[in-house]
């Protein structure tokens, strides 16, 4: 149940930051520079986004693996695989598809991009939560 709890605090943490990130840090950047009807190519936006997404997983990873009761850096991973299951399941269950808008050979590349920024940067979330807990362990017993 710990294990389960760490996952789901660290999700929540991550969909926190995302949210936090693309609708209130960044979204004067978006709106302002781009507008919200934007022509041309959408490199930026979706570099951003990429960014958005790794930086949200990354603290997300991080308060999993130092929740977790055990194995600190699988439970800091697992929140990725987690969201993606989650987020598809609710899409099928709102009868959207598996992967909504994902229609082609360059969607599919972009769904994979943001898994491996995402997976990449909650692993070293997960490594530095792994790490401030082996920290305040060695203090606690200390004192």
């Amino acid at each position: 149940m710990r294990s389960i709890m760490a996952v789901g605090i660290g999700l929540l943490l991550a969909l926190a930051v995302g949210l936090l990130v693309v609708q209130g840090i960044l979204a004067p950047v978006f709106t302002r520079i781009f507008g919200l009807e934007r022509e041309g190519p959408a490199t930026l936006p979706l570099a951003l986004l990429v960014f958005a997404a790794a930086f949200s997983f990354y603290f997300g990873g991080m308060a999993a693996s130092y929740k977790a009761p055990f194995r600190h850096r699988l439970h800091g991973v697992l929140i990725v695989p987690v969201a993606f299951v989650l987020s598809s399941a609710l899409n099928l269950a709102l009868g959207k598809g598996f992967l909504p808008g994902v229609d082609g050979p360059w969607a599919l590349g972009l769904v994979i991009v943001f898994l491996v920024a995402s997976t990449a940067a909650s692993y070293l979330g997960a490594h530095r939560g792994e790490a401030i807990y082996a920290h305040n362990q060695k203090v606690a017993r200390r004192r």
